[in-house]
């Protein structure tokens, strides 16, 4: 799980400022603001740094996304700097030799060697100590609570299983509202999901039903592929979690249902399908919002306010695209028409393991 707040992203500069000295001081390259070049000075790498608390190594190195990642609990301690050469050091073996050596081989302690660390760097990431503690969503009093208030929402009886949504919705409403994002400096994390090799009509849609549970998505291209990724508070995320892998595993029964329906095919018609269905299930719940009073509906433009805040702490430069292509009305009508008749029964499984995952909709 990766985090933001104004002390980690103060941290982060901080762990910036240490990799600009320790490349061009001790490896000898050239360092501009966020980027330096490599030893042949033929191409440039980006410094992008993200902190995390949920794993048990003090740091990591990404060639998937060039990111360099600390734990947070580095911010009180005295290896932070090893730490920090330690991760370049597998930034540097990853430019130099790919991806093909092995983490902590040969060709890794040369390069240590060569720049002058010693042990006390090559072993500098070690497992956190005992008795260090690390996110733990699974007792969260509302995510119990949203998670049986959405398991009535897949009721027969249409009066309850709408009234479960709406309270579902109000609950998680007035936990965001209990957050004090701006006066308590608030954590908003980070998780990255469903990696795709480019982005689709089904990832899309899945992102836009996401955005009811409170949680903002960025789609964030690496060298494997597309991730969607959600930020927001940890409790909103762990649930929007949840749904998306029941969403990515069930959509594509709708999908099948749908062509047997309506005798659909390609992959326009398809796209079309799950944007529409993603529109019906959103119309859904924007339905219920107007029910709200005043308050509410005020409340919940503070809500949008700060998941806008989120986005630009985790991604200050984000640059938003348009995107056109071909549509099938036909399959678009008939993914709304399934989406408005959508009900996630979103239990999370972390909190009981092995309990049944499933999504539901009434034809």
């Amino acid at each position: 799980m990766i985090i933001y707040s104004k002390k980690i992203i103060s941290f982060t500069g901080q762990i910036k400022q240490i990799i600009k000295v320790v490349l061009t001081r001790e490896v000898g390259l050239k360092v501009g603001r966020d980027r330096f070049l490599d030893f042949k000075q033929r191409a440039s790498y980006p410094i992008n740094i993200v902190i995390y608390n949920n794993k048990t190594m003090l740091g990591y190195f990404d060639p998937n996304f060039y990111e360099l990642g600390f734990h947070e609990c580095l911010m009180n301690k005295e290896q932070l700097e090893n730490v920090i050469r330690h991760e370049l050091g597998h930034y540097i073996a990853f430019i130099v030799h790919g991806e093909t050596i092995q983490a902590h081989g040969p060709e890794f302690r040369a390069l240590c060697h060569h720049f002058g660390w010693g042990e006390e760097v090559y072993r500098a990431t070690t497992c956190l100590e005992d008795g260090e503690k690390v996110f733990e969503v699974e007792q969260s009093p509302i995510l119990r609570k949203v998670q049986k208030l959405m398991a009535l929402a897949t009721s027969n009886n249409q009066h309850e299983a709408e009234s479960a949504m709406i309270k579902s919705q109000q609950l998680l409403l007035k936990h965001n509202l209990d957050c004090n994002f701006d006066q308590n400096d608030e954590k908003i994390c980070l998780k990255r999901l469903l990696k795709q090799n480019r982005e689709n009509g089904k990832m899309r849609a899945i992102g836009k039903i996401l955005e009811t549970f409170f949680v903002s998505i960025v789609f964030n291209r690496a060298k494997d592929g597309i991730y969607l990724e959600i930020l927001g508070d940890l409790v909103n995320v762990e649930i929007a979690e949840y749904v998306a892998d029941v969403l990515d595993r069930e959509l594509d029964n709708m999908w099948e249902s749908a062509k047997r329906q309506a005798n659909l095919k390609g992959a326009i018609a398809k796209n079309s399908f799950f944007l529409g269905l993603a529109k019906g299930y959103c119309n859904k719940i924007e339905a219920l919002k107007r029910d709200y009073n005043r308050e509410v509906r005020n409340a919940l433009i503070v809500i949008e306010e700060r998941l806008c805040m989120a986005k630009e702490m985790a991604y200050p430069h984000l640059v938003s695209t348009r995107r056109r292509g071909n549509h099938c009305a036909t399959s678009a009508a008939l993914g709304e028409l399934m989406g408005r008749k959508l009900n996630i029964n979103a239990a999370v499984a972390a909190s009981k393991p092995n309990r049944t995952k499933e999504l539901l909709w009434k034809s």
